[in-house]
C-alpha cells in the first residue's frame, strides 16, 4: 500500500540498530537470534568499526523484535525510515532527485528485499521523513509502509 497523507505511527517503518563490541561474532549473535526466534530480516547494513560496531536492519515484525531484544537484553535504539519501492535501477536515481530537489538530505541509505512479494526497495535516512515522504508520494514514487513489509 502506498502512503497517502499522513502516516499513521503503527504505519511507520522502523530500523533497529544494535551496537555491538567488535569481535568475532559481532554480527551474526544478533542476526542469529532473530533467526531462531522466527524472524526474517529483509534488509540490513552492518558498519564496522575498531572498537564497536552496529548493525542497521529492518524486519518484518517490529513489535515482536522489539521484546525479545529486551528479553534477553541487548541494547538497541530505533528511528522512523522511508522505504521506497524500486521499480527498476533509473528509478534509484529519480528518488535521490527528488530529494535533493525537495532539500531532503538523505544520511545513509541500503537495499531491502521484500520477500513476499519478490519486489526490491531502497531503504532511505533522511533529515525530514515528513517531507521526504510527501516529496516522494507527490512525485508518483511508491512509499511502503510497515504492513506491506509483513507477511
Amino acid at each position: 500500500m502506498a502512503v497517502k497523507g499522513d502516516v499513521k505511527p503503527k504505519d511507520r517503518v522502523i530500523q533497529f540498530t544494535v551496537s555491538r563490541e567488535t569481535k568475532d561474532g559481532w554480527m551474526s549473535d544478533p542476526m542469529n537470534l532473530l533467526i531462531a526466534n522466527g524472524h526474517y530480516v529483509l534488509g540490513f547494513m552492518g558498519e564496522y568499526g575498531a572498537e564497536m560496531s552496529c548493525i542497521r536492519f529492518i524486519t518484518e515484525s517490529p513489535d515482536e523484535v522489539r521484546a525479545l531484544f529486551e528479553a534477553h537484553a541487548i541494547y538497541f535504539c530505533e528511528r522512523e525510515v522511508i522505504v521506497v519501492c524500486l521499480k527498476s535501477l533509473d528509478n534509484l536515481d529519480g528518488i535521490l532527485r527528488c530529494l535533493r530537489a525537495g532539500e531532503v538530505s538523505v544520511l545513509y541509505a541500503y537495499g531491502l528485499i521484500i520477500n513476499a512479494r519478490n519486489r526490491a526497495g531502497i531503504i532511505l535516512m533522511v533529515d525530514d521523513i515528513a517531507a521526504g515522504t510527501e516529496m516522494l508520494t507527490r512525485s508518483g514514487y511508491e512509499v511502503l509502509e510497515q504492513d506491506d513489509l509483513s507477511r
